[in-house]
């Protein structure tokens, strides 16, 4: 089987309709973030695979599909937690510009989570030590032919802020945080449509503080949504 060929558009401009309009998925309480914890947020990986509705894009994989591992990294915050996100570098092949988690392929003999760690330190330099790792997200199978690990990690903000962050240019443009209940928050999140492969197909973004967040990143951060609200059920 070919690779799929890869739809060219800008996403700002495929047409949308606001989340309310496509779903009446209720609030984050403020009982149910102060209830998120490391303990709660493991708990709630290890019955992902159980959870109902994740975000999936229904495409058929090739053989010789492209595995590969991105690391979910959650800050411990005062407020809450927030996620590291990047800008992927101008001139990549796949992904160029936009918003990403640090990750890329699964070499041969790793496992996803010493990819999504490895590929951390040379994006980024973040130093392993200070990570540790709750677990994993399903995968998530993308339009351009990769099989994603999301592997989910947290620091606390004192170790973020201890970090050395050296990006690599050949890969990341810029790093930045968001926090959670932003990126939760039905009220911003929109549901784009647009036709590929004879079929309508649909993609989600958030905007914040002008990044652009969406595609399989704001894919995934959407099933981490119902996984953590799946936990207080």
């Amino acid at each position: 089987m070919t690779q799929p060929i890869i739809p060219i558009f800008n996403p700002r401009e495929v047409p949308h309709i606001a989340w309310s309009d496509y779903s009446d998925m209720s609030v984050w309480t403020k009982q149910n973030w102060q209830s998120l914890n490391r303990v709660f947020i493991q708990k709630a990986l290890m019955r992902a695979y159980d959870v109902p509705d994740l975000w999936r894009q229904d495409i058929s994989l090739s053989a010789d599909v492209r595995h590969a591992a991105v690391l979910v990294l959650l800050i411990e915050c005062e407020q809450g937690y927030e996620v590291v996100l990047t800008t992927r570098a101008a001139h990549l092949r796949h992904h160029a510009g936009q918003v990403s988690f640090v990750g890329g392929r699964i070499e041969a003999g790793e496992s996803a989570e010493q990819a999504a760690l490895r590929e951390a330190k040379e994006e980024i330099g973040l130093n392993q030590q200070d990570v540790t790792v709750l677990g994993m997200m399903p995968d998530y199978q993308t339009i351009t032919g990769f099989c994603v690990t999301p592997v989910v990690a947290v620091m606390t903000r004192e170790e973020w802020c201890r970090q050395t962050i050296h990006l690599d240019a050949q890969e990341v443009d810029q790093v930045f945080t968001v926090p959670l209940h932003r990126l939760f928050d039905r009220m911003h999140m929109r549901v784009h449509t647009f036709e590929y492969g004879e079929q309508s197909r649909m993609f989600l973004s958030v905007t914040y503080e002008g990044f652009f967040i969406w595609g399989a990143s704001m894919a995934m951060l959407h099933n981490l949504d119902l996984i953590l609200r799946a936990g207080f059920e």
